[in-house]
């Protein structure tokens, strides 16, 4: 396996802080998903997607705080995200009948989702990050995987789909879709 730490490029959060509102604060759940691609994937061009993603998105880049017991905080301080790599020679094929899979099915996912730690936000873990990525190559078919694990505090469903659109558009080399994310209250 082989991990790189994706940072912002340019890094843009300046350690801003947002609170959470009471809803916004699903802190122990996270949306865990699959993407099959029959096609070859670049790995530098998608670590170079990610980190201008990131730039645009700096939330994703940031820590969970909890102050003084009360104040849930999520601060942009433009630190790198886990993108992990590995190679899958025992699968001939993607095994299930879906080229996305949505956390329903979790318990088939679990080998190729890197999953963000929420017992460590709990916890109050300034090391753990809000979003991972982990890319499966399967060997036998030359089919590739992106396994997703994005905190739920970051945003709902609909705040995740755009970020990822954001991405792909960015790997496509495309300009992303407006309008840009705010990330003020």
């Amino acid at each position: 396996m082989q991990s790189w730490l994706i940072p912002p490029i340019p890094p843009t959060g300046n350690n801003q802080r947002i609170e959470l509102a009471g809803l916004d604060l699903w802190i122990s759940h996270c949306i865990n998903d699959v993407f099959v691609y029959p096609a070859d994937l670049d790995i530098d061009r998608l670590k170079q997607a990610l980190s201008h993603t990131l730039s645009l998105w700096p939330l994703i880049a940031g820590r969970f705080l909890l102050i003084n017991d009360e104040h849930y905080i999520i601060e942009m301080s433009d630190n790198s995200i886990p993108l992990s790599f590995v190679e899958n020679t025992e699968l001939t094929q993607w095994p299930l009948n879906l080229n996305v899979v949505l956390d329903a099915a979790e318990d088939r996912l679990t080998k190729f989702i890197d999953k963000v730690s929420t017992a460590k936000l709990l916890r109050g873990s300034l090391d753990e990050p809000l979003f991972r990525i982990k890319i499966t190559r399967l060997v036998q078919s030359g089919g590739w995987i992106m396994g997703t694990s994005w905190a739920h505090v970051l945003g709902d469903a609909f705040a995740y789909m755009k970020f990822l659109n954001t991405f792909s558009r960015f790997y496509q080399q495309l300009e992303p879709l407006e309008p840009s994310p705010i990330f003020e209250r």
